[in-house]
Formats: structure tokens, sequence, C-alpha cells
């Protein structure tokens, strides 16, 4: 079968035209691919030989080289000694191989949209592999795919149906090469970075913690004291957290918390929508909230104790949500339940309702004045009150600095 050069270089020029892709590029490829089929050819021959090819489109010249090492015979063939099996190989390789071409010289106009949400249209669902789309992002036309651990139990999904999801991240491989997930945290921090509390810098993500279609926990902090982290995402009565979260999967609950650098306090709050914890302190294995309440105590562990795991994932340390019947006194440093006899019965509440639990040393008086909102002589009674419960512990043989 004879290759008319002219019109294969006329044909090529159209297909690098129409993708985008320099002519010399797709020259290039065909000519490796025109290598590729010969040694394909002659794998399995014996001697082998070794594969030399020469195009020049310009001209008109094909010549494959074939070298046996073994005995220096050298064979030459033209476009004419192709066969019909040699082209429809040719072919396959050269779309195979400008298909990878294509892609890898998009990889890095793709890794801008890592962490960003896409949208796209389902090609196949696949068990082993997954979900396999479409993407358009911009002027790239590619493939991503959702693999098994990307997809959020209880979703259906189903060839042509648009989709979102964030990109894990881009491979270099000819098919579905972009990666993404739709169960990540980075789904949900996606979503939050389209307000522009977050998109500026005002409000900071500092943690996610996700069960996919279940329960997410993240934990806020802003960056000015004239914007409340949580209050400025969940706007009033709910409305910007539906804006986003109406792109979660249907059932999903998200808890949007306050970070706090003090980490027992930061459990205490990761543990909403819990409340009234009465003591907290840490250990070295974990760190120990209690509650006075049974229904509290049931929010802060949640159902099958997806709420307490969540919020140790969020802290970073494993949390135990336990009722005041099993206290035990911290090692070092004094709870709140250790006050409760000795503290006003407003105050203990103010201190509660505000979750300061635990204290080693006593506390900034603009913090607690702050805090349970109260005047500076009230503030000052209260920090004497614990500092005279910190001086008791300590001559009982507590480790108190």
């Amino acid at each position: 079968m004879q290759i008319r050069l002219n019109e294969l270089r006329l044909a090529l020029e159209e297909f690098a035209n129409r993708h985008g892709v320099d002519s010399k590029r797709v020259e290039k490829v065909f000519q490796a691919a025109l290598k590729r089929t010969f040694e394909h050819k002659y794998r399995y021959a014996h001697p082998k030989p070794e594969v030399d090819v020469h195009v020049d489109f310009m001209r008109g010249e094909v010549r494959i080289t074939l070298k046996y090492p073994d005995n220096g015979k050298v064979e030459t063939l033209t476009a004419g000694d192709l066969t019909i099996d040699d082209v429809h190989t040719l072919k396959n390789f050269f779309v195979q191989m400008i298909k990878y071409d294509v892609v890898k010289s998009n990889l890095e106009k793709l890794t801008p949209y890592i962490g960003k949400i896409v949208s796209g249209r389902v090609h196949k669902v696949d068990p082993k592999r997954g979900v396999l789309m479409g993407l358009n992002l911009d002027d790239i036309n590619v493939e991503g795919r959702i693999e098994p651990s990307g997809m959020v139990k209880g979703e259906n999904y189903k060839s042509g149906q648009e989709l979102e999801a964030v990109v894990l991240g881009v491979e270099d491989r000819v098919s579905y090469p972009v990666l993404l997930s739709r169960a990540h945290p980075n789904f949900v921090r996606a979503l939050l970075e389209r307000l522009p509390e977050v998109a500026d810098g005002t409000v900071q993500i500092k943690a996610i913690a996700r069960e996919a279609g279940v329960l997410t926990k993240v934990a806020v902090i802003s960056t000015d004291p004239f914007v409340p982290a949580v209050a400025s995402l969940v706007g009033k009565k709910g409305t910007r957290a539906l804006s986003i979260w109406k792109h979660l999967p249907k059932n999903e609950v998200v808890e949007i918390v306050e970070y706090d650098p003090d980490r027992v306090r930061f459990a205490v709050l990761a543990l909403s929508p819990a409340q009234n914890a009465v003591a907290a302190y840490e250990t070295e294995d974990e760190i120990r909230v209690y509650y006075e309440n049974e229904d509290d105590l049931g929010k802060a562990k949640g159902k099958e104790g997806l709420n307490v795991i969540l919020a140790s994932r969020l802290v970073g340390k494993r949390i135990m949500a336990l009722p005041i019947a099993e206290y035990e006194p911290p090692e070092e440093g004094i709870t709140l339940h250790d006050l409760k006899e000795k503290l006003p019965p407003q105050i203990y509440e103010k201190m509660k309702r505000a979750s300061l639990l635990y204290f080693k040393k006593v506390p900034p008086l603009v913090h607690v004045q702050k805090a349970i909102d109260v005047d500076e002589a009230t503030a000052i009674r209260v920090l004497d009150i614990i500092e005279e419960a910190l001086s008791e512990r300590k001559g009982k043989g507590g480790v108190n600095e």
C-alpha cells in the first residue's frame, strides 16, 4: 500500500491546526510512530533488527532501515513496502502517541486547576476505575477520573451526567490524566474559597475533617477582629452557607467551628453541636472533655461516634467525650468543674458557654473579661478564684508551675 506523502503532510497539518499542535511536532510524532510500527512488526524476529526511520515530507521521502547486528545485514524499505496491516498499525500508534503528546503539552496548563472545582460530563462509570469524565477547562479539552476512593457513598453516577469535582492532581498519562474527587476534604475547601472572606484571606481555613456524604467539620479563624470567622461564612439565617452546601451531596451536614491555638479549647469547640462541657484537659495520649448532661454527651459523640472521630481528625489528636461521673482531675492545672463550688452560678455558666474549661496558670485579665462579658472588677475576682484554686492544688501535691 503506497503512502502519498504530500497528501499525508496536508492531512497532518490540518490535524495540527485543529488540535492546536505545532505541525513540526505532529511530523515528529508520525516519524516516531513509524519507527514503533516496524519495531512492533519485527518484535519476534530472530535475529531482531535495529530500526531506523527517516521521513522528509517536503521531498516526499520515506526510508526505513533495518540493521541486523548479528550478521551485519542492512535492509532498506520505502513507503511502497508498507502493507495494509502496517498502515493500520501505524495509524493506531500515531493516534496513541499524538494523544499522549497533546496531553503532555497541556500538563503545565492544567497545574493551576489543582485544588479548584471543575465540571464535566460523565463518559462512563467503571467499578474498578471509577467515574470517567470529559472536562472542558477554558480552551483545554481533557479527560479526568474520579477513582472509587473519591466517589461519595450513596451518590449515583451515570453516563451523560454533569458533575462537579475538585482537581487533586495531574498525572503524566494518555487517558484520563486529571485526578478528581468529590469525597476529598479539598472539595469543601474549594467551595468555601468561593466566598470573598476566604478568597481574600480575611477568614482562613485551618483544618477540614470529612466523612463524605455524611458530615464535614471545618475549623476557621479570622485575621480581622471585626470579622467573626464562623458567622461571616454562615451568613444571616445560614443563607451564605446554603449557597455553598447545595453543591455537596444531598444529606451531608457541615459544621463550621472556630479554630483556637489552645488545643484543649479547640477540641471542645470541635465537638460542636455539643455544648456545655464542664471540664477538659490534655494527657499524653488524648484530650478528655467532660459533660454533665447526657444529651450534650450524645451530641459530642454523634451517631456511631462519628462526631468525636471527625473532631479528633480536625484537632490532630484523639478526643474522648466522657460523662462527668467519670471525671478524673488532670495531673497538672485545674478545670472549670474544680471551680464549680467556688464561682457564682451565673459566672460558672458564662465560663461554660465560653469554653473556659482548663487552667494551668492564671489567664490574662482582658481575655477573661471579653470571653464572659463582665466588668473589670468581676473579671479580677474570677482570676483571684482561679489563682487560689491553683495554689491549693499545688499545695496538695500538684505539679503546677
